[in-house]
C-alpha cells in the first residue's frame, strides 16, 4: 500500500510540470464507512482513497478521475486479540468521468461513473483481480476563488460491483475533500 502511495504521488508530481495534452488539476482524499462484500455476506467497512483529477485536450466540461481505495472490516481497527483472526479487506482502482454542477452561490453537486478493477480479499485464501463498473453521487460545498484554485468539501456515496469470478462489490459513503491547483 505504501508503494501505491508513493507512486501515485509521484504521478501527480511529474505530470504537473508535463506540457502534455492532459492537464491534472486537482488531488484528493476522502474517509469513509459503507459494506464490502465478495463471495461472502456483506461486512462493515472503514475506508481512505486518493485520486487525482485531469482534463483531456477534446473536453471542458467532463473531467477525469483517477482514484486509489482502501477498504477493510470494520472490526479490524478496534482493539482486541487478533490471533488467527482474518479482517477481509478490497483495493481497487477507478477511472470516472466527472461532472461537476454548481448549484447555488457555493453548494455543487457532482456526479461520476467510470470503470473499477478490484483486488478481492474477502477471505484468507482468495486473492482475485476483477472488473467492473462504478459511481457516485457528491454534495459539497466549493470555497474556490476566481481563478478556481483552493478546496471543495463533500458527502459522497459510491457504489461499485465487479463483473467476473467472485463479484466482489462495495457500498461506501465518505467525507471527500479536494484540491485545486
Amino acid at each position: 500500500m505504501k508503494t501505491t502511495i508513493k507512486i501515485f504521488l509521484l504521478l501527480a508530481i511529474i505530470s504537473s510540470f508535463s506540457f502534455s495534452q492532459v492537464k491534472f488539476t486537482s488531488v484528493g482524499a476522502s474517509f469513509g464507512t459503507g459494506s464490502i462484500h465478495g463471495n461472502s455476506p456483506s461486512v462493515s467497512a472503514l475506508s481512505g482513497s486518493l485520486s487525482t483529477d485531469f482534463k483531456l485536450w477534446f473536453s471542458e466540461v467532463v473531467s477525469f478521475r483517477l482514484g486509489y481505495t482502501h477498504a477493510r472490516m470494520t472490526e479490524y481497527f478496534l482493539p482486541e486479540n487478533r490471533t488467527n483472526k482474518y479482517y477481509p479487506f478490497l483495493n481497487y482502482y477507478t477511472l470516472k468521468g466527472v461532472i461537476y454542477q454548481p448549484l447555488y452561490k457555493k453548494l455543487f453537486i457532482e456526479e461520476t461513473a467510470g470503470i473499477l478493477v478490484l483486488n478481492d480479499r474477502t477471505f484468507g485464501d482468495t486473492n482475485i483481480w476483477e472488473f467492473g463498473g462504478t459511481f457516485s453521487l457528491l454534495a459539497g460545498l466549493d470555497f474556490r476563488d476566481l481563478e478556481m484554485k483552493g478546496i471543495t468539501v463533500g458527502l459522497s456515496t459510491s457504489y461499485g460491483v465487479t463483473i467476473n469470478s467472485t463479484t466482489a462489490g462495495y457500498s461506501i459513503f465518505s467525507i471527500k475533500a479536494q484540491y485545486y491547483f
